[in-house]
């Protein structure tokens, strides 16, 4: 930072020139480096990140009420802006964040008068060697003149574990990534990562791409990542990481992305719950070299993982599509506004398994939806293993050539009765193709005794196409059912994917899943 930013910046903002440590010692840094300290932590034993004495016990609200103060932002004369967590509620293992300029890594030091908290939040004034939390990075929404940050300006936020998460400039925080998800829904308590340190490159003032480096350690694995990290109405992280395991990892789950899914408008809508759907994302989408499939989530009765093998994959990701506010009605949630994550391998990634997990949750503060993606091979054991993908985090998701699934609907499921099904397509060529009088519909239904009848399409005047269908069963088990708009025998649409398990309690009598770290 030079000279000329600090002026008019605050006193609390020139503390920061204070802060920054020179490392030791001073050397130049770059992705080569950071995965020569991966690899050297991956040969030592696991040494967990020490849990800082001086934190209580905080309730979520109480550590909402911990602000960075606006004065402090880093780089307020830039577009990109930096500004920093204190530890607290679960946050408790304190990270390092680094800033390189010039090639050479400072450390940014803790002081506590960067935040303003409740008096008597923290059991006594915060130590300087404690570190921070995580961070967040902002972009044109910070000027030293203006008394309060633009929130609206966030771009993306690391903190806990890790977790990331960004958002467009239209829209809000929702859905989560992680650097890599080990043990998901094994028999033992699954295993979380973490991001032990940053590296922040300062950005050029009017440059539109900021990088940040960071270095995970966990039991089984330890990784060196790097994001280049573009804002927009859609946020690219072009992530490029290398991993080396210190033993064979029972479910590897790389490109992990994690949220919430409690009700939507096809499922029974919780006795205590006003609005009509709730959820952060409504639905799983896979694309293949043949196929494009999208899997409507569920909240399920007990935890289920399904499996989707690819040969080649072209993409996946959890899709937020329902954008009509009066589908959700929550003023201060609007869910109509969280983004989607779009996950788009760089090289080949080969054969493997795109897995779906589902979690039951009684309530929406709870990420119960985790998708990864697991290699037929596994990774070796303490030799490099490289990933390369790009997440896109932006509204409806990827564009698609085929017709997309906008909306499902369904009666209500109860045991021995028959369920109908309204599914809406759109695409860009479905009017075209409904007037032409070729287009059909293809609907398969597995499971016992799962007769599928009262087939039927409907052109929409918003040139739209509604189908409709109904499955019976005399056997209260789970189906699984899929359908497809097709032209001539060839599909025109992507494949709607659903499985209904048929003797499910009520939502709010589901148990608690397991916590987030």
């Amino acid at each position: 930072m030079g000279q000329a930013e600090c002026r008019g910046v605050g006193a609390v903002a020139i503390l920061i020139l204070a802060t920054l440590g020179v490392a030791s010692p001073a050397c130049g840094f770059d992705y080569a480096t950071l995965v020569h300290k991966a690899q050297r932590l991956a040969v030592g034993p696991f040494k967990a990140q020490p849990r800082i004495p001086v934190i209580g016990r905080f309730t979520y609200n109480q550590y909402r009420s911990v602000h960075f103060r606006a004065g402090a932002t880093m780089w307020p004369w830039r577009r990109f802006h930096l500004q920093l967590f204190a530890p607290g509620y679960r946050f408790v293992r304190a990270v390092s964040v680094y800033v390189i300029a010039s090639g050479h890594a400072q450390r940014v030091r803790f002081h506590p008068s960067f935040f303003r908290h409740p008096k008597g939040l923290y059991p006594r004034p915060l130590p300087a060697h404690i570190g921070y939390a995580g961070f967040r990075l902002l972009y044109d929404g910070y000027h030293p003149r203006r008394s309060k940050v633009a929130t609206n300006k966030q771009v993306i936020v690391f903190l806990g574990a890790s977790y990331f998460r960004a958002k467009g400039s239209h829209e809000q925080f929702g859905i989560s990534a992680r650097g890599l998800a080990i043990d998901t829904i094994a028999p033992h308590p699954e295993e979380f990562p973490h991001f032990i340190a940053y590296w922040i490159r300062r950005p050029k003032r009017n440059a539109r791409v900021i990088t940040v480096f960071a270095l995970m350690n966990s039991p089984s694995a330890t990784a060196a990542f790097r994001f280049r990290i573009r804002p927009g109405r859609a946020v690219h992280v072009g992530v490029r990481t290398t991993f080396f395991f210190r033993r064979r990892v029972r479910e590897l789950g790389l490109a992990p992305l994690s949220s919430m899914y409690m009700y939507d408008l096809c499922d029974r809508r919780p006795w205590a719950y006003l609005p009509p759907a709730v959820h952060d994302s409504e639905g799983f989408l896979l694309q293949s070299r043949h196929a494009v499939r999208w899997r409507q989530l569920a909240n399920p009765a007990r935890v289920r993982q399904f499996l989707f093998p690819v040969q080649r994959l072209r993409g996946f990701g959890l899709i937020q599509r329902d954008r009509d506010f009066f589908d959700y009605r929550s003023v201060s949630m609007r869910y109509q506004g969280r983004p989607s994550v779009w996950v788009r391998p760089r090289g080949a990634w080969g054969p493997g398994e795109a897995t779906l997990v589902e979690i039951p949750t009684p309530n929406e503060t709870n990420d119960n939806i985790a998708a990864f993606w697991q290699p037929a091979q596994r990774p070796p054991v303490e030799r490099p293993y490289p990933l390369r993908y790009t997440l896109i985090w932006n509204g409806p998701g990827p564009r698609e050539s085929l017709a997309r699934v906008v909306q499902t609907r369904a009666s209500a499921r109860c045991p021995g009765h028959p369920v109908r099904f309204v599914i809406e397509f759109a695409g860009a060529s479905l009017a075209r193709l409904a007037k032409g009088g070729h287009l059909a519909a293809r609907v398969r239904a597995r499971g016992p005794h799962a007769p599928v009848f009262g087939i039927a399409l409907r052109a929409l005047a918003s040139g739209r196409v509604q189908l409709g269908f109904t499955v019976g069963a005399r056997r209260p088990k789970a189906l699984r059912i899929r359908a497809e708009l097709v032209d001539r025998g060839r599909p025109v649409s992507e494949i709607w994917d659903y499985v209904v398990a048929r003797e499910e309690p009520p939502i709010h009598l589901l148990r608690r899943p397991r916590g987030a770290p």
